[in-house]
């Protein structure tokens, strides 16, 4: 993982990193519960696809 796999282009939204999988809110940071939904399964974007 290099420094700059999370930037953006000028223009381009950021990469969110960490996604809820009951709510599918996704987030930059990795929450321990969602702050949306309250779940507790948050899971890395890239274990995803």
């Amino acid at each position: 993982m290099g420094l700059f796999d999370n930037a953006a282009s000028p223009g381009e939204e950021p990469r969110r990193r960490y996604t809820c999988l009951v709510c599918q809110a996704s987030f930059d940071v990795q929450y321990h519960s969602c702050p949306d939904c309250g779940a507790y399964d948050i899971r890395r974007t890239k274990w995803l696809t």
